[in-house]
């Protein structure tokens, strides 16, 4: 789910269109917009598009390859940068795990202050613990170890992890994904098995998760 994935760009757009209205009058912030693809493809639909990325390197990518018109783009940290615009949508794909607890919490505190009344916050995490983890780690990186092998990811994540540190600092999530491990099998039969187990028991086969989030009220 991978926003700078090209192969996952539809599906990500796909279940963005079910959580926001995305159309000619909205303004959507993508945080860690890398080189663009995910940027390219909601400013076809979306009246402005804001990308912004700690990386100069990805930004200028960015810029050579999403023509100029209804996006712009920013070399900047999130926990920093300011901005005067309000945004409909903010999206941050697999940005949240390169942040430690405390600065979880100043994300989604400047976040909250980003979104424009009725917004939404979408954010992607891989999973990093439970079985698939497991199973993966021992693979690239050894046992316990981020099964990514990314060494600036700060924060490792369960399904009720994200919700918990979503759910802790005042949000509130209207709708989840939570992709899992197929064990190897066709996709419609580890679908069916892992419908009859328990949420708790399904989740350990968890890979990544997607969540769109609003603001409580304060």
């Amino acid at each position: 789910m991978s926003g700078d994935n090209p192969e996952h760009v539809p599906r990500t757009l796909g279940k963005i269109g079910r959580v926001a209205a995305v159309g000619p009058g909205s303004a959507v912030l993508e945080v860690g917009c890398g080189l663009g693809r995910l940027t390219a493809a909601l400013a076809g639909v979306a009246g402005h598009v804001t990308g912004i990325d700690i990386s100069a390197h990805a930004v200028a990518g960015a810029r050579r390859a999403v023509p100029e018109g209804n996006v712009e783009f920013h070399v900047a940290d999130a926990l920093t940068w300011k901005s005067a615009r309000r945004f409909d949508l903010i999206l941050a794909m697999a940005v949240f795990e390169h942040f430690a607890p405390r600065e979880q919490e100043r994300f989604l505190n400047r976040a909250r202050r980003w979104l424009a009344p009725g917004g939404r916050l979408v954010l992607h995490v891989p999973i990093g613990r439970g079985w698939s983890a497991r199973r993966r780690g021992s693979k690239k990186t050894g046992a316990g170890a981020d099964y990514t092998g990314d060494p600036t990811h700060r924060a490792v994540f369960t399904p009720e992890g994200l919700r918990s540190a979503l759910g802790s600092h005042g949000w509130r999530i209207e709708r989840e994904w939570v992709r899992l491990s197929r064990w190897g099998w066709p996709a419609p039969l580890a679908r069916a098995a892992q419908a009859l187990l328990p949420r708790r028991v399904r989740e350990e086969f968890a890979m990544e998760m997607m969540a769109a989030a609003v603001p409580e009220k304060r």
